[in-house]
C-alpha cells in the first residue's frame, strides 16, 4: 500500500507540474524561413497577419496570411495554412478578391544539437487547389513542398536556414504535369532585449515557366507582449523583377490554448 500511495503521489505531482507549464509561442511569421523548433505538445498556436504588396507593374495585392499549428507530441506539429483573404488589383484591370488555397503540412524536428550545434527538422506540405485559378487567387493544381530546416542559437542571435524543393502542378491549360522549383532562405534574428528583436532575411526562388527568378530581402521588428503573444511588423523589398517591388506587413503569433490535457 505504501508503494501504491507513493506511485499515486508521484503521478499527481507530475500531472500538476505538466499543467503548470506555461504556454510559450514559437513564431514562424513573418519571415519566409521556418525555425526547426515545433509548437509545444498539446498546444494550438495561431499566426495571422495583414500584408500589402506593390508590384512591378504598379498593381497591388492584399492578403491575410494565416497559419494554425498543433503540437501533436514533442518535436512534431501539424500545420494548416492559407494566404487567407486575398484582394488582387492588377494595373489597369478590375480587382478580384476571395480566399486563397488551403495548405496542410507536418513538421518533425528529428535532431537537436547536431552538426555545428544546429537543430534539424523536415517539413512536408501539400497545397490543395481550393481557390479560383481563373481569377489568379490560387494555383489551380496541387503543390507539394519538402523543406529541410537548420536552426541555431548563438548568444543573442538566432539563425534559420531553409532549403526547399517544390513540385508545382500545372493546369490543363498550361499543359498539365508538374514543374520543380528550388528555393532557399537565410534568416538571422538579433534579440535586443527580453521583449524586442530584429530580424533580417534573404530568400530566393528558382525561375520556372510560371514565374521569373525571385530574390528578396526582408526586415522586421517583433515585440514579445508575453510568452503567449508576440506582435511584429516590417517590410520586404524585392531585389529582382520577379519579386514584388515591396511588401509591408504586420501580424501576431498567439497561443490559443491546450486542445488536450498534458
Amino acid at each position: 500500500m505504501k508503494n501504491l500511495g507513493s506511485a499515486l503521489l508521484l503521478l499527481l505531482t507530475l500531472n500538476l507540474q505538466a499543467q503548470e507549464v506555461p504556454i510559450e509561442v514559437n513564431p514562424n511569421r513573418p519571415t519566409f524561413a521556418t525555425p526547426a523548433a515545433t509548437t509545444q505538445p498539446d498546444v494550438a498556436e495561431l499566426e495571422w497577419g495583414l500584408q500589402r504588396s506593390r508590384l512591378r507593374d504598379e498593381g497591388t495585392t492584399f492578403g491575410t496570411p494565416t497559419l494554425l499549428k498543433f503540437g501533436l507530441i514533442k518535436d512534431l506539429e501539424f500545420r494548416i495554412a492559407s494566404p487567407g483573404f486575398l484582394r488582387l488589383a492588377p494595373a489597369g484591370d478590375a480587382a478580384v478578391s476571395g480566399l486563397g488555397d488551403l495548405n496542410l503540412g507536418v513538421q518533425w524536428c528529428y535532431l537537436h544539437d547536431g552538426l555545428f550545434g544546429m537543430d534539424q527538422a523536415i517539413q512536408y506540405a501539400h497545397t490543395f487547389p481550393t481557390a479560383s485559378s481563373s481569377q489568379g487567387l490560387g494555383n489551380g493544381a496541387p503543390i507539394d513542398i519538402l523543406t529541410l530546416i537548420f536552426s541555431k542559437d548563438a548568444g543573442p542571435f538566432h539563425i534559420d536556414v531553409n532549403l526547399l524543393e517544390s513540385w508545382i502542378g500545372l493546369t490543363p491549360d498550361a499543359g498539365g504535369g508538374r514543374v520543380r522549383q528550388a528555393a532557399g532562405t537565410v534568416s538571422i534574428t538579433r534579440n535586443l532585449s527580453d521583449q524586442w528583436s530584429l530580424t533580417g532575411e534573404l530568400y530566393a526562388l528558382q525561375a520556372t515557366p510560371l514565374n521569373d527568378r525571385i530574390v528578396s530581402n526582408l526586415w522586421c521588428v517583433a515585440y514579445k507582449v508575453s510568452k503567449r503573444l508576440v506582435v511584429d511588423g516590417g517590410v520586404d523589398i524585392g531585389l529582382t523583377n520577379g519579386a514584388p517591388r515591396y511588401t509591408v506587413f504586420t501580424g501576431l503569433t498567439v497561443g490559443l490554448g491546450r486542445f488536450r490535457k498534458p
